[in-house]
Parts: C-alpha cells; sequence; structure tokens
C-alpha cells in the first residue's frame, strides 16, 4: 500500500509532544521541511539526537521544540557554535534543554546497537575524557565501565538508542518507502533502523523497479516506513548530492538572524510560521533572492563510472 503523504500530513500522524526523535542530516541532506513542520506544529517536550547536530537542531531549540538532546555537539560550521543552543544553556531562552553529550564515535554506535537489537554497545574512545564526569538526565545509565572480560583493559558500555520515531531525507524512495541514498552516510542508517517508525522524505519518488536495480542504496526497508514524501529541496539550506548544493548565503542569513531573540523569532515568523509548506517556502526563496540564485544551487548532472546488472 502507497505510504505517499504531504509532510504536514506525516508529521501530525507520526509525531507527538514528548517523542525521542533521531533526525537524519549528517552533513547533507537535513530534512529541513520536516524541521519546519515540526516547529509549525508547536511540538514540544522532545528528546532529539544526531552526531554533528548543526543549524536545524539550533533552529528547533530555538522554538522551543527540545526539552532533552543527546549529543555530540551543535554548530554553525565556519559560523560558531549555535546561537540558540547557547542561549538555552547560558540563559534558558526559551528553556534550558537538558543535555547529554557523547563522542562523534560513541553516539554512532549508540544506533548501531538500538539498529542491530543490542542492550549495549562496548567503546574505549570516552575513556579519561570529561564526558564521563558530566551526566544529566541519563544519570548512572549514561554509561558503564567495566573490565574486559578478554584483556581486563577498562572498557566503556553505553546503552542502545531506540528512538520513537526517525526522520530522514534522502535522494529517492518508492511509494512504499524503501528509501536510497548516496553521499556522506554518517549516522543516518544506523538511526532510522533503530527507530520504531520512520519518515521519509525524498527528493524523488521512483518505482519499486527501480529501487530493485540497485538495493545497496537502500537503507531502510519499506516495512519500517509510516510515511513517503516528495519534497524536492527538502533539505535547503543543506544539500542533497546529486540535486543541490548548500546555500551558504543562507546559512550566513541564519546565523546573523539567530545572534539575537528578536532577529531570530523574525526569520522563524518569515521562514517556518509564516509558509504553508515547502513549495510556498521555495516560492518566496525565489521571490526574494531570484531564480538564478535558486537556479545556481541545482546540481549538473554527472554520470558515475558504467555498471553492469547483469548476471
Amino acid at each position: 500500500m502507497s505510504k505517499v503523504m504531504s509532510m504536514k500530513e506525516a508529521i501530525a500522524a507520526n509525531v507527538r509532544s514528548g517523542d525521542f526523535l533521531f533526525i537524519g542530516g549528517y552533513v547533507c541532506r537535513t530534512p529541513f521541511s520536516a524541521i519546519h513542520e515540526i516547529i509549525r506544529q508547536r511540538i514540544t517536550d522532545l528528546t532529539i539526537t544526531r552526531s554533528n547536530a548543526a543549524d536545524d537542531f539550533d533552529m528547533m531549540i530555538g522554538a522551543g521544540c527540545v526539552k532533552r538532546f543527546i549529543a555530540t555537539f551543535l554548530s554553525l560550521g565556519v559560523y560558531g557554535l549555535g546561537r540558540c543552543f547557547r542561549r538555552s544553556l547560558e540563559k534558558g531562552i526559551p528553556r534550558k534543554i537538558e543535555l547529554e553529550e557523547y563522542t562523534n564515535l560513541a553516539l554512532p554506535m549508540m544506533l548501531m546497537a538500538g539498529a542491530m537489537g543490542m542492550p549495549f554497545v562496548p567503546i574505549r574512545d570516552m575513556a579519561g575524557s570529561d564526558l564521563l564526569k558530566v551526566k544529566s538526565f541519563m544519570g548512572e545509565d549514561k554509561y558503564k565501565l567495566i573490565e574486559s572480560p578478554f584483556d581486563g583493559r577498562p572498557t566503556i558500555l553505553v546503552p542502545a538508542l531506540n528512538p520513537d520515531v526517525g526522520i530522514i531525507h534522502v535522494q529517492q524512495a518508492d511509494e512504499f518507502g524503501n528509501a536510497q541514498m548516496w553521499g556522506i552516510g554518517g549516522d543516518c542508517m544506523y538511526g532510522a533502523n533503530a527507530s520504531k517508525k520512520v519518515i521519509v522524505s525524498c527528493e524523488r519518488i521512483v518505482s519499486r523497479e527501480t529501487v530493485g536495480k540497485d538495493p545497496s542504496r537502500t537503507i531502510v526497508p519499506g516495512g519500517r516506513v509510516v510515511a513517503v514524501v516528495e519534497e524536492p529541496y527538502g533539505s535547503h539550506p543543506g544539500y542533497t548530492p546529486g540535486f543541490y548544493d548548500a546555500d551558504f548565503s543562507f546559512g550566513y542569513l541564519y546565523q546573523q538572524a539567530s545572534n539575537t531573540e528578536e532577529g531570530f523569532k523574525a526569520f522563524l515568523d518569515e521562514w517556518v510560521y509564516g509558509m504553508e509548506d515547502r513549495t510556498a517556502y521555495i516560492q518566496h526563496y525565489i521571490q526574494k533572492f531570484g531564480y538564478e540564485a535558486y537556479k545556481k544551487l541545482g546540481a549538473e548532472f554527472d554520470y558515475s563510472f558504467p555498471v553492469s546488472y547483469a548476471y
């Protein structure tokens, strides 16, 4: 059965206040369309996670959607630490989020454990770091320290993560939810498969036959997916390999706006609350910055080396 629906329908049917969300977008393919819709629907008290969090998480924190954050770090890239993130931690604006920090190896492995049905996973990269000294809402369950049964060396066990909902943006999917991606993978595949259900946003919907021709690109099977949303430019101002580049000018615009509470509110009013959906968002972008600026983001088509599927 087809699972295709609008983003408004997908979020309204599957995301509730208080949920634990994995939100894909490790460097690229950030599901900004879904994030804007969560903010528009004023969903709150969320626990969110992903390695390499960026302006998408900063925006959700500033909009008051987030209660807890299982993190590695959050930055605006060349523009430094997220402004809303910093205001939340330092001043409690709009609320002080609860933060639990791990390394960029530990967190993906926690999601991997969740995807594989394991209760925990051993790591060593946090050993000796101050991350072991600071515990927040996870308390004593943030990690356990044991001696390895094989060599007696100190070993850290971190718990598996199983979010209520995984939200990812990919290049293509079929109507049943078989989602395919390429480019930097990060923790996207593990986070999606660790989640109890998945919302897939994609640049294009393709046939089941197209998916079947290159199944190794499928990162999450349709059986785990509850909604498929065809959302061209759904990752803007981030980038989606093969489709469009990162919009660094827009990133600067966000950084400047989020420097102050007033600027951030005006940004949300214009680009999130003032937009009905992603189509309206793109049209507003074109009206404000011109079609040339929009067109310039698009990727030229580049063939890969030919691959034979014969056997």
